[in-house]
Parts: structure tokens; sequence; C-alpha cells
């Protein structure tokens, strides 16, 4: 499962950690077995995640190139929004090698890297989130308002705002930064990065970093989401122009793609903690059905931050006529990339259709 629900049993992003049996508060449970879905693991973690390092660092990494080299053009501020994006998603996939050699051999970075990359992984995972939030915000005020809050000489703003949940994010991974530790698992006889809570308190402490994470990682940046682009679409078709529909197409699959990717995980990881509140009897094979759904279902989360490039900036024109006038400058393949070059105009976003203010073409 994902670092950031360490609240839960085993995984972390599909890497074995104890699970919930072996930190039971009540002493006479005896631990499962985890043999299988740590088999599991090893077949499954390596090969999807290398896929998702490779896939994660080609599109973010494209990302920043195209917006920091730009020409002709100024960052504005949905562009410096998803310049952060594609930073917490490159930083979010470097982990993933890690935990990928974490499901193969065990732990064999040490102890303070694993705090260091826990702690990376968690701060990303959420700047990810929140940097979303913040994107359907910015398209909020500037599409159903028409006002362009961050100005260009006032650009500091988005600055600020980003630095802002950088910092709520570091927040977040202070109890990686304390609790996480390698230890011997006797079950899996591997050494493993994971959170090892006080036993007094290991309970307290699980079920309020799952509740946290399901709140703010994702309920509450849904729900903005949501909000967001359902008034989004309300503007948009009472508004006129041509380019609306394709603006509404981006949306539908912005929002689809969230709640696929996410959902899934989030269901799962709620079943398993309200196993461990005692909502429901579990056993064995219910831990470790739970087990293999959480490896598969983290696995549809790290693929979000892959879609990221593509649902925020290959669809739209702008990306593509940047991408193809830095190709041409640089000469990688000038021929195929020149029919894509677009002449838009100076106060347009490097991602959107027209102006920040505009209301049918900022996809």
């Amino acid at each position: 499962m994902l670092i950031m629900y360490e609240s839960y049993t085993t995984d972390l992003g599909n890497i074995t950690f104890p699970t919930w049996a072996s930190y039971s508060d009540s002493q006479d449970v005896a631990p499962c077995k985890q043999e299988e879905s740590k088999v599991f693991d090893r077949h499954f973690v390596p090969m999807f995640y290398s896929i998702l390092f490779i896939l994660g660092l080609l599109g973010n990494g494209l990302v920043i190139v195209v917006t920091l080299t730009q020409r002709n053009q100024k960052i504005q501020s949905t562009d410096m929004f998803i310049l952060h994006l594609a930073v917490a998603d490159i930083l979010l996939t470097i982990t993933l090698p890690f935990w990928a050699v974490q499901a193969t051999y065990g732990w064999i970075f040490g102890e303070a890297f694993c705090k260091i990359v826990a702690s990376v992984f968690k701060i990303n995972f959420y700047a990810s989130t929140f940097l979303l939030l913040c994107i359907s915000l910015d398209r909020y005020i500037s599409i159903v308002f028409a006002v362009q809050i961050y100005k260009k000489q006032r650009l500091h703003y988005v600055h600020w705002s980003c630095l802002a949940v950088w910092c709520i994010c570091i927040a977040f991974c202070i109890p990686d930064a304390m609790y996480y530790s390698v230890n011997y698992e006797s079950r899996t006889f591997t050494t493993e990065c994971g959170p090892y809570f006080p036993p007094s308190t290991s309970k307290t402490w699980k079920a309020s970093l799952a509740f946290v994470y399901h709140f703010c990682g994702f309920l509450i940046p849904f729900s903005g989401m949501l909000y967001c682009y359902s008034h989004i679409v309300v503007t948009l078709l009472r508004s006129k122009g041509f380019k609306k529909h394709k603006a509404l197409r981006l949306i539908i699959a912005i929002v689809a793609a969230f709640f696929l990717c996410w959902t899934p995980y989030n269901v799962t990881a709620l079943l398993d903690t309200l196993s461990m509140l005692g909502s429901f009897e579990g056993n064995c094979s219910f831990e470790k059905n739970i087990d293999i759904a959480l490896s598969i279902t983290s696995g549809f989360c790290f693929l979000h931050s892959c879609l990221n490039p593509v649902l925020y900036v290959f669809i739209g024109e702008k990306f593509r006529s940047n991408l193809a006038e830095l190709l041409v400058h640089t000469r990688l393949c000038p021929n195929l990339a020149a029919p894509y070059i677009r002449r838009p105009s100076t106060r347009s976003s490097t991602w959107s259709e027209s102006g920040d203010t505009s209301m049918s073409g900022i996809y």
C-alpha cells in the first residue's frame, strides 16, 4: 500500500510491511502468515514500478523542460502550479525503485535512507494531490468569475501558494520521519522499512493517520475538484465558443481519472482500517486479500502521477505548440514538429488555449 497509509498493515505501495496482526494491541492474536502476499509483491511490484518509473520521469521531465524553455511567453499562474506538480510527481516516482527492491530483497539501504525515502514519498504524494486542487481552484476563479487573481506582476502570490502546499506536506511527513525504521520481519524473513509505533499507542496512531489520509489526502481534494469543475462545466455550457466542447471533454477526463485511480485504493484501505478498529471480524484470509488488493490499487494511485502530463499538458494545443518549437529550435526533428507550431498571444498560458481569464478555451 502507499506510504502515507503506513497506519494500515503491510505494504508501502505494494511493499510488504508487518500486518495489523503483528501490531495488534491484543497479545492473544496470533500473527497471520504473509507468504502469498509476499510472493505476489515479489512478482508484481518490480515490473509495474519499473514501468511507472520510466513513464513518470519521461512525461513529467518533458513538462518541466518545455515549461522552463518556452519561448516568447511568460510563465502564468497555471504554468507555475503544473511545474510544481511535475516536480512532485518526479520526486515521487524516484522513490519507486527503492520499494521495488524491498519487495524482492528486503530493505538494504539502511536506517537513515529508510526515513528519507519514506518522508520524500509522503511529501510528494500529498503535494501532487494538493497541487491538483490548486490548479482546479485557479481555473475555477479564472473561468467562473473571469478574474485573473494572479496578475503577471503579482506572480509571487502563486509562489507563496506553492510554498504553503509544500510546508503543509512536510508537516504531514513528520510521523514518517519519526517512526519509520528498519526491522526484521520474521514472517517474511527479510528486513523491511516500515512504520513502527510504540505498542501502547500503536492502534491510536494507525487509526488517526488513516483517517487524516482519507480526509486530507482524498476526500477534501476530490470534493474541491468536483465543486470547481462542476461550476466550470456550467459556465462553459452557458458561454459561446467553438472550443467549449473540447474543454468539457478534458474536464470530464480530469475528474474521471482522479476518481478511477484513487477510489479503489481508498475503499480498500478504509476496509482495512475498519477491520483494525473491530467494526467487523476479519481473519487471515481477509488480511491476505486486503494485502494483495492494496498492492494492486496503490499501483493505480502511482499511475495517476504518470497520467498528469497527459491530462493537464499533452492534450492542450499550447503545449504541443511549445514542444514543437523546442524540437525545431534544437533541430531534433524540425520537419515533423513544424506543422504543430502556432503563434499564440503572449498573454496566453502555456497550458491553455487562450488567456487565463478565458471562459471557453483555457484547455
